[in-house]
C-alpha cells in the first residue's frame, strides 16, 4: 500500500485530536504530543499500512515529515528481502 503524507498528516490529526496538521510541525513543540501520543501514532500506522517501525529511529522524528519519511522507509525495507539470492 502506497503511504502518502497527507494520509500521515490525518493520521497524527486523529490521534492528537488536531485540526490539519501541516507536514512540518513539530510533533511535540508545535502539536503538544506526548511520548505516548508519538506511540499511539506509530502503532496506528502500523497498523494501516502494515508496516513494523524500528523504536530505534524514533530518536530522529521530530516532525510530521519526519514520521512520514519514516513510515516509507519501514515499508520499503518490508519489500526488500535482507539476503538476496546470489547467482549460482
Amino acid at each position: 500500500m502506497l503511504i502518502e503524507l497527507d494520509d500521515v498528516c490525518r493520521a497524527v490529526g486523529l490521534v492528537l485530536g488536531r485540526r490539519d496538521p501541516k507536514p512540518d510541525d513539530r510533533l511535540e513543540e508545535d502539536l503538544g504530543a506526548e511520548s505516548i501520543d508519538v506511540l499511539n501514532i506509530v502503532v496506528t500506522l502500523e497498523q494501516k499500512y502494515g508496516i513494523s517501525i524500528d523504536e530505534s529511529a524514533m530518536a530522529g522524528v521530530s516532525t510530521v515529515r519526519d514520521l512520514y519519511q519514516l513510515a516509507v522507509k519501514s515499508a520499503h525495507a518490508a519489500i526488500l528481502p535482507t539476503n538476496p539470492p546470489r547467482p549460482a
